[in-house]
């Protein structure tokens, strides 16, 4: 077998279309936007907002598939039963980055929600080489070390652990993780993990003592702009799938700072929150670190892989 049919078999490069990256954009600048929308839900506790968000979006997907006829989900889990297990872990995994990220919304910490975010990318590489054995590239490990140089920096300059960004970068690194692995799609499973989710948001709802556990609250106006956060969910994440199908994954990779970025900017210039030398430093050795990681992506895309290995099967045709 030739270099050539290696790489085709092993890369396969998407064509990227116009309407890919209008789709990819429009599904990363929601992402970015979420605080606007969980703000509004200030006056209601953050485990409140999430179970409302796990069970409007876990109806919101079974309209999903009930028209679009998706149940081969079922067989997929037949085959593979360990994957009902971990399913149910990813669920539980992303609830608490879901929560971890409206409690620092709702609690005037945007920022570190967005520093999370920005360091997402460097933690999955790390968890790559610890769980998949990769072997990290010399940029790979500068851009890794920047960022845990970031993290001590903000102990010794600020006095604090960023608890919520390491919280949001680990529990959304390792959910990425999980979903390199399984035979699901994603919206697939999205709709087991909320699936599994829903009883425990019910059970929570009755016991609990909040708006939502008064049986009333639910046939009232107000739930409406709780029962948006299904489709809210949902639609950006419908779009991400169609987009991948559509852009290059280097240029999506690429496009993935984006949401960090809006939030970042909301956290700055519309909510006014603090952004002094100290966090400028801590976010600059972020940015660096993500900028080293960027160009040895672009470096080691797979378009350019594919092309060396024509050029290398060319030369050894001619010799």
């Amino acid at each position: 077998m030739t270099t050539q049919n290696v790489v085709k078999k092993s890369v396969a490069p998407i064509k990227t279309t116009r309407r890919g990256i209008i789709t990819a954009l429009i599904a990363f600048s929601i992402w970015g936007i979420f605080p606007l929308y969980f703000k509004q839900l200030s006056a209601y506790d953050a485990t409140e907002i999430i179970g409302h968000r796990i069970i409007w979006t876990f109806l919101c997907l079974l309209v999903v598939l009930v028209v679009s006829k998706r149940w081969q989900w079922i067989d997929t889990l037949k085959q593979n039963p360990k994957w009902i297990a971990i399913t149910f872990v990813s669920g539980i995994i992303i609830a608490i980055n879901w929560l971890t990220y409206v409690w620092a919304v709702n609690d005037d910490r945007i920022l570190e929600a967005s520093l999370g975010y920005f360091i997402g990318p460097l933690v999955g590489v790390a968890l790559s080489m610890i769980l998949f054995k990769e072997r990290l590239r010399t940029l790979q490990w500068v851009a890794i070390g920047f960022a845990l140089l970031s993290v001590v920096i903000q102990v010794l300059m600020i006095g604090s652990l960023p608890w919520i960004s390491l919280i949001l970068a680990f529990s959304f690194s390792t959910y990425g993780t999980i979903q390199r692995q399984t035979p699901l799609t994603a919206v697939d499973a999205m709709f087991v993990e909320t699936a599994m989710l829903v009883p425990i948001c019910i059970w929570w709802f009755w016991q609990a003592d909040v708006v939502s556990s008064q049986l009333s609250f639910w046939f009232t106006p107000n739930i409406w702009l709780l029962m948006l956060a299904g489709p809210i969910t949902l639609i950006p994440l419908l779009l991400f799938n169609k987009s991948t199908k559509q852009v290059a994954y280097s240029i999506l990779s690429f496009m993935n700072y984006l949401t960090p970025t809006f939030i970042f900017f909301l956290a700055v210039f519309y909510y006014k929150e603090p952004f002094d030398l100290h966090r400028l430093a801590v976010f600059g050795l972020i940015w660096f670190g993500l900028l080293l990681f960027s160009i040895d992506l672009w470096r080691h895309r797979p378009s350019k892989q594919l092309k060396a290995a024509r050029m290398h099967d060319e030369n050894l045709q001619n010799h």
